[in-house]
């Protein structure tokens, strides 16, 4: 009998002191909602930057427009192709050289 006893302390012990509290489970469900929240949004830059960088690619190497190479490739990469757009009017129009 004492031995019975003992395991049930042991078990106690191990316990989560955060099992069976409202309030954690709301913190996971939010945390969670977060996550998903920020991966959709990081998902759309991403994707955003890699058409830029192909775009860039392929007006630098392809059609050989001749852009500045780090501004060009900066714009590019954080704007996407619209921002590889405005480079290639502001180098039509004689602003960026």
């Amino acid at each position: 009998m004492p031995i019975l006893f003992q395991v049930q302390a042991v078990t106690d012990t191990l316990t989560n002191p955060i099992s069976g509290n409202i309030s954690w489970l709301l913190v996971g469900v939010g945390l969670f909602i977060a996550a998903i929240v920020v991966l959709f949004f990081l998902k759309n830059i991403i994707v955003n930057t890699v058409l830029g960088l192909i775009g860039w690619g392929i007006l630098t190497y392809i059609l050989q427009i001749h852009l500045p190479f780090w501004p060009s490739l900066v714009v590019s990469a954080v704007f996407g192709l619209a921002g590889l757009g405005a480079m290639v009017i502001l180098t039509v129009l004689g602003i960026v050289i």
